[in-house]
């Protein structure tokens, strides 16, 4: 896959913004091990658990030859009311990235405890998401940040479907990229998340190939995952639970995700992910060198 490169995330290594998720390893052993295993970048995390001083950044990315690709941002997008708290957040996080040329900024919808209850149930979300008639003004506030992301900060934004989110199954996703404005907003396409929410990742691929403009490359146990959400659990229930499995073990077809990218001319960051819980005894580096071995073998880089 020409141009393409490849990168990791903190939550490969159990860091995540949901509360009480669990143990948070130190960032120097998550850095020094993405470097390990051969990752070129990572995605920032949570605010507050890599550096947000950009001088101390630098320096920890540079001693272990690393690039800031991204950083995924939950934000309250439902509630019109909330939008001064995402726009807050938007300018906090882009204006970080921008000092370090990262590829792009990824929004998401931040969910409630309605949608954690009910994520994964396509039967259940579509019942309990966005109206068909505030779609429209759904979608204005998200080009609305995407705008000021580029005109302010010159970053792209990339749009990330995820599980326990008022963008999550299908038709959400459908909905999100018909309201909103394509030369501003394209897709992250996440391929765990997309399944989760039970839709097809390489469809979506092959759908929505001109928005793809950042991409998360996840393994889900699909069977786990009907197992686990037959008992009603939640998203963060169930990705403790071990849904989520190293690349190539799991049912999603990333073969033909390689090969749908490679069609489509894809060039920009492929940011390995498995959301889940470690602690100190992990060998979460060896973990991460099976996943950049596959990348190398499925993808070609």
């Amino acid at each position: 896959m020409h141009g393409a490169r490849v990168a990791a995330a903190p939550i490969s290594w159990g860091v995540c913004e949901i509360p009480d998720w669990g143990p948070q390893l130190p960032w120097e052993r998550v850095l020094d091990e993405m470097a390990q295993a051969g990752y070129e970048g990572t995605e920032l995390g949570p605010w507050g658990f890599l550096p947000t001083e950009p001088e101390r950044l630098r320096a920890a990315l540079q001693d272990r030859g690393l690039r800031l690709v991204a950083a995924f941002v939950p934000l309250p997008l439902r509630d019109p009311a909330h939008y001064p708290q995402a726009e807050a957040e938007v300018r906090r996080t882009a204006e970080l990235l921008a000092r370090f040329g990262a590829g792009c900024l990824v929004f998401a919808d931040a969910g409630d405890e309605l949608r954690a209850r009910v994520a994964g149930r396509p039967q259940l979300t579509a019942s309990h998401g966005i109206r068909p008639a505030d779609w429209p003004s759904y979608g204005d506030r998200v080009t609305r940040l995407a705008r000021l992301v580029r005109d302010s900060y010159g970053l792209p934004v990339a749009f990330h479907p995820h599980g326990g989110t008022y963008v999550e199954n299908p038709q959400e996703v459908d909905a999100l990229l018909a309201h909103t404005d394509p030369e501003l907003v394209g897709l992250c396409l996440d391929t765990g998340h997309l399944l989760f929410g039970g839709g097809d990742p390489l469809d979506v691929a092959r759908r929505h190939a001109s928005r793809v403009n950042h991409v998360h490359l996840k393994d889900v146990d699909a069977s786990r995952l009907r197992g686990l959400l037959a008992q009603g659990l939640t998203y963060a229930q169930a990705a403790k639970q071990g849904v989520f499995v190293e690349l190539g073990t799991g049912s999603v077809d990333l073969p033909g995700i390689a090969a749908r990218l490679r069609e489509a001319g894809y060039r920009g960051w492929l940011v390995v992910e498995q959301d889940r819980v470690v602690t100190d005894d992990t060998d979460t580096l060896a973990s991460a060198r099976r996943n950049r071995e596959f990348v190398r073998r499925t993808f070609g880089v």
